[in-house]
């Protein structure tokens, strides 16, 4: 019995003791366990949240960065198609095709780079026909110092109204003619050599020319009548620009009258004015009044080039009791001696049917050579004067 209790007792001991070292473990193993979950909880998401945030933080910089790219590469290629369309302008000339079939790749210059075959007053260049009433716009280098100017030229535009015929008071009556060379600025060698043809040529200065001011005193100094050739805006503006000292359109009245009296004082010794270019502004009534009153205050005639049939030039001359004259032929739409000798004759032939006429020429060597031949026909025929000479104050 005894044996069996101790062996119950051992039994009831080795039972008794593994349980409590089992839950001696167990409450080892659970604290080292509960220890180790502490620890995980405390360290391991704090890693990974620092891991999550960067690795979250680099693929928003990196999405944001393909975003940018994307809408950069957009919008450069949004801007892409816009510079080809300055080149497409040219697009318009070929309608002037039917016109002149023949020669089109230099048609299709005309309006931007303006060296078309058309001759209005440019150097060097062949003839061609153009439609009556229509306008050539040309562009051609005058000179290696100076930059090429731009001449806007209306073949056909006949003065509105014509100038009355004046019949012979005396015997000995001669008609009167005036030549007026424009765009003085750009070459001193041709605008000298015109002078010394004849005196009494009249130059019409473009404002703020490389040498205009410079010219303009050689020229007054030497005797010479002197204009301003002023810029005024034409109605292929502003494909067609009419220069430094331009009037436009868009100008309000302080602005227009400000440049005015700018390009004024830029050709100094000036008496009176002519239109350089100028078609759609020398059409609105209220910019010539607007210039006509400067002319007036400053004593100073107006010649019309006569580049609109729409002009308003002697309406406000009326107005203003400003003297005024019209140009009554182009000399040298054509650089050509002949084509240049028949227009001198067809002056003539103006200056005898009405007293006097104006003729406006360009600094080109055609022009002054065929000056030299003509001009001394003259006499007996017609007396070449100052173009002040012709201007007066129109009648209503």
């Amino acid at each position: 019995m005894a044996q069996t209790k101790s062996t119950g007792g051992t039994k009831k001991t080795s039972k008794t003791a593994p349980q409590k070292s089992t839950k001696i473990k167990n409450k080892t193993g659970s604290a080292k366990k509960t220890g180790t979950k502490k620890i995980a909880k405390k360290k391991s998401p704090g890693v990974l949240d620092e891991v999550k945030k960067t690795v979250l933080g680099i693929a928003i910089l990196v999405s944001v960065c393909l975003t940018v790219a994307m809408l950069a590469d957009i919008f450069l290629q949004a801007g892409r198609p816009v510079p080809p369309e300055p080149q497409s302008a040219p697009k318009t000339p070929p309608v002037a095709q039917p016109k002149a079939p023949g020669p089109e790749p230099p048609e299709t210059k005309h309006p931007v780079t303006a060296e078309p075959k058309i001759i209005s007053k440019a150097k060097g260049l062949k003839e061609k026909d153009h439609a009556p009433g229509k306008s050539s716009i040309n562009k051609t280098p005058v000179s290696k110092e100076g930059s090429a100017i731009v001449y806007e030229v209306y073949d056909d535009v006949n003065p509105t109204p014509p100038k009355k015929v004046v019949p012979p008071k005396k015997v000995n009556f001669v008609p009167q003619i005036a030549i007026i060379i424009d765009d003085i600025g750009y070459n001193k060698k041709l605008a000298m050599g015109l002078f010394n043809v004849n005196k009494n040529i009249t130059f019409a200065i473009l404002p703020f020319s490389p040498f205009g001011t410079q010219l303009a005193r050689s020229l007054s100094e030497k005797g010479a009548e002197l204009m301003l050739h002023l810029p005024m805006e034409p109605t292929q503006y502003p494909k067609v620009n009419p220069g430094p000292g331009a009037l436009l359109s868009s100008m309000s009245p302080d602005e227009l009258l400000t440049q005015l009296r700018k390009d004024i004082h830029a050709v100094p010794g000036t008496v009176g004015v002519n239109n350089h270019m100028g078609s759609r502004l020398t059409a609105d009534s209220d910019k010539m009044n607007q210039i006509f009153t400067v002319l007036k205050q400053n004593n100073l005639f107006f010649i019309d080039s006569r580049t609109s049939v729409e002009s308003k030039g002697e309406q406000s001359a009326r107005m203003f009791h400003l003297k005024f004259s019209h140009r009554d032929v182009f000399l040298d739409n054509f650089q050509n001696v002949e084509y240049i000798s028949g227009q001198i004759k067809k002056l003539i032939k103006q200056a005898n049917d009405h007293g006097s006429a104006i003729g406006i020429g360009h600094p080109h060597q055609a022009t002054l050579d065929a000056l030299k031949r003509e001009l001394p026909k003259l006499k007996g025929k017609v007396r070449l004067v100052t173009a002040s000479r012709l201007v007066e104050v129109p009648k209503s």
